[in-house]
């Protein structure tokens, strides 16, 4: 029989294989993407944001498993692991807040003159966009690169014992303002952007729903609207994951890091199928990927019965 801590990390590799594989595919099938350039580019944004941050979440349970953080001095390799963590999420998160964008200004086609306008540029207003939002986030954790423990006396009864230490950010940062300051951009920002589009697209779904002819195209862009809505549900879970596991840490005695990791897993796996489902070039590769699977197996099948 396989005990509690076995089955967690039967769980946890499952989880890692999962999410990455379903990324890895997402990623391959969009670089040669030609058509729908900029959904190809947020979509490579996301899958290999997700491939990343669920790497490095494994990477830093594993970490905190084996001791790190009772070590007299924090090693550079976990501050390197946790600052890939934060700019591989930010990168996830804001390019599914660009999607929605996109897809609401694409689809929901406002009148207003600046509207008209935004939808003709949209494609290279997000390229820019991406671009700077990659730099911004690989500029504003740079201060996790300096992570450190407070220098104190080890008492002699905690040799043998594993004291959780936590790590301090250098000292020439407020920590308050740049808490909160990375807080707002990982969180409350993407969210004002996504719940308005998001909304924009909830609306465009219940009218074309209301009228009874529907043709091809129309089916389509329902589908990746009602796909597009169901990527922010699983952003704002995922959120709420993370928030509860904060939360229990400051005014409890803390979750499992096993929980943030299975919060986070969901949303990289999550990501990848949703994208898969709504974009119809990953549908058809997913599509022929399944039928050539089939034939093989049909043809081992039919090569053991002769």
């Amino acid at each position: 029989m396989l005990e509690s801590d076995d089955l967690k990390l039967c769980g946890i590799a499952l989880f890692l294989v999962l999410g990455v594989l379903a990324n890895l595919f997402n990623l391959g099938a969009m670089l040669g993407q030609q058509q729908g350039r900029t959904v190809a580019v947020i979509i490579c944004f996301i899958s290999l944001g997700n491939i990343l941050l669920q790497t490095s979440t494994c990477v830093l349970v594993a970490s905190i498993r084996a001791g790190v953080l009772c070590r007299p001095h924090l090693p550079f390799f976990f501050s390197g692991v946790l600052y890939v963590w934060f700019i591989s999420s930010s990168v996830s998160i804001w390019s599914v807040a660009w999607l929605n964008v996109f897809y609401c200004v694409k689809v929901c086609r406002f009148s207003w003159i600046i509207c008209r306008t935004l939808e003709e540029n949209i494609s290279s207003i997000l390229n820019i966009t991406m671009v700077i939002m990659f730099l911004t986030s690989c500029v504003m954790f740079t201060p996790f690169f300096g992570l450190h423990f407070q220098d104190q006396h080890v008492n002699a009864t905690e040799m043998g014992a594993c004291v959780i230490r936590k790590p301090l950010l250098p000292a020439w940062v407020d920590i308050n303002t740049y808490v909160i300051t990375f807080i707002c951009f990982l969180t409350l920002m993407p969210s004002t952007i996504m719940l308005p589009t998001s909304l924009g697209l909830v609306v465009y779904l219940c009218r074309r729903t209301a009228k009874t002819q529907r043709s091809s195209s129309a089916e389509s862009y329902l589908l990746v609207c009602r796909l597009t809505v169901a990527l922010v549900w699983v952003y704002l879970t995922t959120l709420l994951i993370i928030s509860l596991y904060y939360f229990h840490a400051l005014f409890a005695s803390g979750l499992s890091a096993d929980v943030l990791f299975s919060g986070l897993s969901f949303y990289c796996v999550a990501c990848a199928a949703l994208l898969s489902c709504s974009n119809k070039h990953l549908r058809g590769k997913l599509r022929a990927l399944l039928c050539r699977g089939k034939r093989t197996n049909t043809m081992v099948i039919n090569a053991e019965g002769e």
